[in-house]
């Protein structure tokens, strides 16, 4: 009874922290994205801009807000406006490597030698300014040129998931989880709490979880791109479950070695368990899709209204706070 008056309180007020901020940092994100077009005299691509603001709007307070809780605070202006940059510099990277805009030796000139690349486009325009600005702005410059140096070895080996490349099962896992895990690492650069083990475990494998709920969700984008993804594998998602639920595992027990009060772990746990929540409820619509068929459909040959979870519905929004209930709780 004890804890779940505890997450009553918690969960509603974790979800309207998180709502007012993804509002509020969102609308600050078009109106920044605005004066860069303004000053450098062109434009974003109309998605990439939206990519922009609406990643810097959910990860703000979903991620970055819940790792600086833990210090027993919110992130501030100056780490909003890092961590702003950092998705202007990775939504244009990513752009970069998805239209193959760049050969692999430019891509990683671009990455690790920015300050020797002679920009033309707008966009490489844009992303050295960024790039450049958070490579000055990080304390422990070394560690994070290690980082960028890893990241950009597994962003090139994304490009192994195109085409009819042949990967083994634990080669895909190694790709999606160092390219998902790193990614969301450099974030706790932007931050300024002092860096700890125990807290980097974290933040790599909430990454990691991330990426297989983005691959999740987007089987049949993927399948029509012939991207491979772990899930576009799947032939039992009672199977796939499991593997995703040890996961969370390795995750609660990565909280539970961090060196924090035990209240804060618990509410670090729950903002930790609402990201987890999306995952399993594509999971739960996968399931449903098996146990009608008396096995799992060929995912290839489903049409896009099945695989689409809405997260508006009325069931999905309970399951959310039925799964957020059950994984948030530390033992």
């Amino acid at each position: 009874m004890a804890y779940f008056l505890w997450y009553c309180v918690h969960v509603f007020r974790l979800a309207a922290h998180v709502l007012r901020t993804r509002k509020r940092e969102t609308k600050r994100a078009w109106g920044l994205l605005s004066r860069i077009e303004e000053r450098q005299q062109g434009r974003f691509g109309k998605a990439t801009r939206k990519k922009i603001a609406v990643y810097h709007g959910i990860y703000t307070p979903m991620i970055c807000d819940a790792f600086a809780r833990l210090h027993g605070r919110l992130t501030h202006t100056a780490e909003k406006d890092r961590l702003f940059h950092y998705f202007i510099a990775s939504s244009l990277y990513d752009d970069f490597t998805d239209e193959q805009m760049f050969s692999p030796e430019s891509l990683k000139a671009i990455m690790l030698e920015p300050q020797n690349w002679k920009a033309g486009s707008f966009d490489e325009r844009v992303f050295l300014d960024s790039h450049l600005l958070l490579c000055e702005s990080v304390k422990d410059r070394e560690g994070y040129t290690r980082l960028l140096r890893e990241m950009t070895i597994a962003q090139l080996s994304s490009r192994e998931q195109e085409g009819e490349n042949e990967l083994t099962d634990e080669r895909l896992q190694e790709i999606t989880f160092r390219k998902g895990g790193y990614s969301v690492l450099l974030c706790r650069y932007y931050l300024d709490t002092p860096a700890t083990a125990a807290e980097d475990a974290c933040w790599y494998r909430i990454g990691a979880i991330i990426q297989l709920t983005n691959d999740l969700y987007d089987i049949h984008k993927d399948l029509q791109q012939h991207i491979k993804t772990l899930p576009d594998r799947m032939q039992d998602a009672y199977r796939f479950e499991a593997f995703f639920l040890h996961q969370l595992q390795e995750m609660k027990d990565d909280i539970g070695r961090l060196s924090f009060p035990r209240q804060r772990k618990q509410e670090f746990s729950l903002a930790m368990a609402g990201i987890y929540a999306f995952g399993l409820i594509a999971l739960d619509q996968l399931k449903t899709l098996q146990d009608r068929n008396g096995h799992l459909p060929e995912l290839a040959t489903l049409p896009r209204k099945t695989l689409i979870i809405d997260m508006e519905k009325p069931g999905n929004i309970l399951k959310w706070f039925r799964y957020t209930y059950r994984y948030a709780r530390m033992i």
